[in-house]
């Protein structure tokens, strides 16, 4: 918890001095060797604190043009969903064409690729039946499973025999995709999941691999119910008696209720028991309320009579020839769990009926199943870099529905105890309640103002929206300097870059897949990946920041080389993050006397540039006025055995005004002991030597960003003396 306490002393304080940037004063007046690194890192690209000569000439401020950049977006996100689309189209003809050129065999037999039973072994050490050698390699493309991208296998019921001849002709007949899905993936390797289910039962997925467990149950209803539903399920006791005549009647007296009074879209229903076993058939229940209706008593029965109907309902697409281009609402896929930024965690997926051409079934309209293609959320924002958006700026994703696909401040997810689990409406959530507007004139941490430029995605239901904070958030600095120089400051063992952000891409090709995004950069800049595709935009920035900022590793090193044995117990680290997600780092103790060892690392995601975010200290920083330091205590993570906070962060911006126009082009920042910083605080306050003018505030303290815990406004908190 952060809390802000005022300092109301009975005597008179000095006045914050306001030169310079707004934190300059202090920087006097808090002089000595553990400030120089922060105080010298908020003046860098001022006066007397200037870039490289060899730079400033090329420096220039540019101005973001939203509409500009929505429209790029929305065309490159059109371009890659549409090749999602057409991969979807080139397994519909591949099945239909193979479908026509199969003859129906009873006695077929054939083997296939069963996911269940691939690479079981009996105990004579021999393969079982229907499950062969399947090599399986870990593929990070893919979330890191065991996965064959060779070929795929396929997936069936418990209920369904796998040597039944209507599946082992379907299989037999869906082997002709297996080069279809190995050509699509070569086409397009951002493509993840393609399958066919067909409606004999069984699912071909790939790439080949195990399969996972599946939880829950869907049951048909409305998006809210649904997912609340699974919840209980998955936490569900046997226990007590369950009445089953009594929750048919009155479901039965419900859904005629419905239908007497017109409510509702007059959908067909239906009433689904799920249980281990009925005592009774209930045949008196169902002569009173669904008499003669159909009858459905076991998994059996499913293909028998639900069929027919789906075979009426497609018969006009089919003689229409409409494939229609199914785009789902956003889901969590599991296996994204572990990602620490919710608002990534969801997909969507394409899909596209398969039905018979056969010109002896084409006017009874049978529908041979479905293939579609998963596409997380997280490949098509992507296309929309942070780098371009700014500190405050982000992308969302709406649907034609006006729900939100993707946003930075969505939450799909909530904690109970230990378990981290989904909301019953993570996937309708309108945009009205992640964007507020300030109308109840009350206090807020933080206020912006953001300009909104949204636009459709052409040939899909989703929308794209870009926000760019005013000011700042409008404004990049651009530079140019030459590659050797840059590559000799990349090398440098400080420096690191935003191993999210796309510099290179590194997840195609298979000899790519353990670059660092640093390693990528470098090797592009050396020429030696010719088939590197990099963001030479992005590259040169990053190249850019690399040159103007090598001074201060060097002014940092110094610093630690001098330091007194005081300062050593005090100060922990100085650091630096560009806009192009560059950051620099320089230890001032032991990686082994740090107070917060996991700060800048992976451990503490909101401590780096991530695709979802800035760093939070470069966040805060842009909040102020270039030039302020904000101080920030981590809640208990951190904190030392009593519960006390042990570690201050703080960090400044770095603004730079070029003809006029100011950007923020980085932000630099200390990590110190909490106690270290309590000293060199009530020392300075007894040092500054101003005097506070007398007028009608008279004794009234001023307010310091460092809170004390327990100690409240009034009561005299903050730091002890």
């Amino acid at each position: 918890l952060l809390l802000k306490v005022s300092l109301s002393l009975p005597l008179p304080l000095p006045r914050p001095p306001t030169t310079g940037s707004g934190g300059q004063g202090w920087c006097g007046s808090l002089s000595g060797q553990p400030w120089n690194p922060l105080c010298r890192g908020s003046r860098w690209g001022a006066p007397g604190y200037g870039f490289p000569q060899n730079v400033e000439p090329s420096l220039q401020i540019k101005e973001v043009d939203g509409w500009e950049l929505v429209r790029q977006f929305s065309e490159d996100m059109e371009s890659m969903l549409g090749r999602k689309v057409e991969a979807v189209q080139r397994l519909v003809e591949a099945a239909e064409e193979a479908d026509l050129n199969h003859e129906f065999n009873a006695s077929l037999v054939f083997d296939y690729y069963n996911a269940v039973l691939i690479n079981e072994k009996d105990e004579k050490d021999e393969f079982v039946e229907l499950g062969a050698e399947f090599v399986l390699e870990a593929n990070e493309h893919f979330s890191d499973l065991l996965v064959n991208t060779s070929v795929s296998n396929v997936q069936l019921p418990t209920n369904v025999y796998n040597k039944d001849p209507n599946i082992l002709n379907g299989v037999y007949m869906s082997e002709a995709l297996n080069p279809v899905f190995v050509e699509n993936f070569q086409r397009d390797p951002t493509l993840t999941w393609q399958y066919f289910g067909s409606s004999t039962g069984f699912f071909r997925l790939y790439p080949g691999k195990r399969p996972s467990g599946w939880r829950g149950i869907l049951v048909q209803a409305d998006r809210d119910n649904r997912e609340h539903f699974k919840q209980l399920l998955d936490e569900l006791q046997a226990k007590g008696v369950g009445s089953v005549s009594k929750a048919l009647r009155e479901a039965f007296t419900v859904l005629q209720q419905v239908r007497d009074a017109g409510q509702g879209a007059l959908c067909n229903q239906a009433i689904m028991l799920i249980t281990d076993g009925a005592v009774d058939g209930y045949e008196s229940i169902f002569e009173k309320y669904n008499w003669p209706g159909r009858k459905i008593s076991t998994l059996a029965d499913v293909q028998e009579n639900v069929m027919e109907y789906l075979h009426v309902l497609s018969r006009p697409m089919v003689i229409n020839h409409d494939h229609d281009i199914i785009w789902t609402e956003a889901y969590m896929d599991s296996t994204l769990f572990a990602s620490q930024a919710q608002s990534l965690l969801l997909m969507t997926t394409v899909a596209m009926p398969v039905f018979s051409k056969k010109n002896e079934t084409r006017s009874h309209g049978i529908l041979l199943g479905v293939v579609g293609s998963d596409v997380p959320l997280r490949e098509l924002l992507k296309l929309a870099p942070r780098y371009k958006l700014g500190v405050h700026g982000y992308a969302f994703l709406n649907t034609n529905n006006g729900y939100i696909l993707s946003h930075p401040d969505l939450q799909p997810l909530y904690q109970e105890a230990q378990k981290l689990k989904p909301k019953p409406n993570y996937n309708s959530v309108d945009l009205s309640e992640l964007e507020w507007e300030d109308r109840d004139g009350t206090k807020r941490v933080l206020f912006l103002t953001n300009d909104y430029f949204f636009t459709d995605i052409a040939r899909t239901p989703f929308s794209l929206g870009v926000v760019l904070s005013r000011g700042h958030g409008e404004y990049i600095l651009l530079g140019n300097t030459s590659v050797e120089e840059g590559l000799h400051d990349l090398l440098q063992p400080d420096l690191s870059l935003a191993n999210e952000w796309i510099y290179c891409i590194t997840d195609i090709d298979p000899g790519h897949r353990k670059l660092s995004q640093l390693e990528a950069v470098i090797r592009f800049l050396r020429g030696q990946e010719p088939d590197l595709q990099c963001d030479e935009e992005l590259v040169q920035e990053a190249l850019f920041d690399a040159v103007v900022t090598a001074p201060m590793e060097a002014y940092w090193t110094a610093l630690a080389l001098n330091l007194s044995e005081a300062s050593q117990d005090g100060v922990d680290m100085a650091f630096l993050g560009t806009r192009a997600g560059l950051m620099r780092r320089s230890l001032f103790v032991g990686a082994e006397k740090l107070s917060d060892r996991k700060f800048l690392t992976l451990q503490d995601k909101a401590s780096i540039f991530t695709m979802d975010h800035f760093p939070l200290w470069y966040r805060r920083a842009a909040e102020h006025p270039a030039g302020s330091f904000v101080f920030s205590v981590p809640s208990a993570p951190e904190s030392g055995g009593d519960g006390q906070p042990t570690v201050v962060t703080v960090s400044t911006a770095v603004a730079v005004t070029v003809d006029g126009k100011t950007a923020i082009a980085a932000a630099v920042g200390v990590q110190m002991k909490l106690e270290f910083l309590r000293r060199r605080f009530w020392a300075a306050t007894r040092q500054v030597n101003l005097t506070f003018p007398r007028g009608p505030h008279q004794g009234v303290g001023w307010g310091w960003g460092v809170g004390v815990r327990g100690s409240r406004p009034g009561e005299g908190g903050g730091f002890p003396r």
